[in-house]
């Protein structure tokens, strides 16, 4: 709830272009007390709404979507955005300009940021968890059809170019997520990008300290990589048992 407050909540409420609507996911067992201080939020920002389940999946995701869409609707965006993360202030309204109705297709953010221990990386992702699905509202499956890995299993990928357009956080509590990218100083980055709070837990650093933490990161990645190269080699390679030698000539 802390980094929804510092990081998700203010990106979205900051958008040049807000959503027809936002809906939280959370366990129907999420305590009381918690579900206040939620509905404490939702009361500044009309769009922000709580959805308790038992199972998260995309049927659950189809049916409380069709919930809230307008009755004329014809044409659905749904956008994946976890709970720790955040949007570039212009996201939504460049993806919305990205859409072509009539279109069925993935459309997904290729280049962000990620924010981890005070440092910043950008990075890019070619089918990475900001991505959002267009898609006809009759018969709808939403984004969350599928892992974000994997959804061109599902149909067509195509990227679109907002410098910064999403920033991922990672911290102690993140199940998968990991340090990727190449280190950058704050001040490459264009000062509303970033939420407050985010952007005022960053460290400044020079250029020699920039060039000394990539080059010693790339290095280590390498090393790794060659060790596990190395390991597939050596246990996938056969070697034959000696056999004992037979003379076949004449004695």
């Amino acid at each position: 709830m802390r980094l929804f407050q510092q990081a998700t909540l203010p990106s979205v409420a900051s958008q040049s272009r807000l959503p027809d609507a936002w809906l939280v996911f959370f366990d129907e067992g999420t305590p009381e007390d918690a579900r206040d201080e939620f509905r404490q939020l939702t009361a500044g920002l009309p769009i922000l709404q709580a959805e308790y389940c038992g199972v998260f999946g995309p049927e659950i995701c189809a049916d409380r979507v069709r919930r809230v869409v307008a009755a004329d609707t014809e044409w659905l965006l749904t956008t994946r955005l976890d709970n720790d993360d955040a949007l570039n202030p212009r996201f939504i309204e460049t993806l919305q300009s990205e859409v072509r109705p009539g279109v069925r297709e993935f459309i997904n953010p290729t280049h962000g940021l990620i924010v981890a221990n005070g440092k910043l990386y950008r990075h890019h992702d070619y089918s990475g968890p900001f991505i959002s699905l267009s898609e006809p509202l009759e018969g709808c499956r939403t984004v969350w059809i599928d892992e974000h890995g994997l959804l061109s299993r599902h149909g067509s990928v195509r990227q679109f170019a907002l410098r910064d357009a999403w920033i991922q956080v990672v911290h102690g509590g993140n199940l998968a997520n990991q340090v990727r990218g190449v280190r950058i100083s704050p001040t490459k980055v264009f000062p509303d990008v970033l939420p407050p709070a985010l952007s005022a837990s960053l460290v400044r650093v020079r250029l020699s300290g920039l060039i000394f933490a990539n080059v010693s990161r790339l290095l280590r990645q390498y090393t790794i990589r060659a060790w596990r190269r190395g390991r597939r080699m050596l246990a996938g390679r056969r070697i034959a048992a000696p056999q004992p030698f037979r003379h076949t000539g004449p004695h």
